[in-house]
């Protein structure tokens, strides 16, 4: 007898107990075969899907599919779509043969002009890529840096809204007066020469 996969995940597939009707969603019943189980577990509503891990990885994505629900941020840095990398690339290509055909123009043999092109194409490549990587780290414009100030403050904003008015106001009049206060010291030194 083959059992369906509805109620597992994954290549460890168990066999379930329960009567045959309870365990199909809505879709058809599938051999219990890895391509049935993905199939089943992708099309079945989210809803009516199998529990495939502990009960806190699917409390930690559900706020996240509610995020994403909302406004869509898309990077439009260049290099961060596909139209920039293939731009990139033919400009590499490009800059390889500029650079062959170039060589070869000053008298170099072929051979030692692929030679050359290729180490300098290589070279640059690699020097780029890794001062880059040292500029990102310098700058602190890493990924994780940005999602960890990205949560901070959305965080902070959830707080924010859950807080009430009269702590927002007590909040506010405590940050003037501090405000108030380094202005004096400010200005306290200035007066002494």
């Amino acid at each position: 007898m083959t059992s369906t996969c509805t109620a597992s995940c994954g290549p460890l597939a168990r066999q379930h107990s329960a009567p045959r009707a309870t365990r199909l969603s809505s879709l058809s019943a599938a051999p219990c075969s890895p391509a049935a189980c993905f199939r089943q577990t992708a099309l079945a509503p989210r809803l009516q899907r199998p529990a495939c891990g502990s009960a806190a990885r699917r409390v930690a994505a559900a706020p996240r599919a509610e995020q994403q629900q909302g406004e869509i941020k898309r990077n439009t840095e260049f290099g961060y779509s596909r139209k920039d990398v293939m731009l990139i690339g033919g400009g590499l290509t490009g800059a390889g043969f500029a650079l062959y055909y170039g060589l070869q123009a000053t008298g170099m043999e072929p051979g030692f002009a692929g030679n050359w092109a290729q180490l300098i194409i290589f070279m640059g490549l690699t020097f780029g890529w890794v001062g880059s990587y040292l500029w990102r780290v310098a700058t602190k414009q890493m990924t994780y840096v940005k999602q960890l100030e990205e949560y901070e403050e959305a965080v902070m904003r959830k707080r924010l809204e859950e807080m009430p008015e009269g702590e927002i106001d007590r909040m506010l009049s405590e940050v003037e007066s501090e405000k108030e206060a380094r202005e004096a010291k400010r200005q306290q030194r200035q007066q002494q020469p």
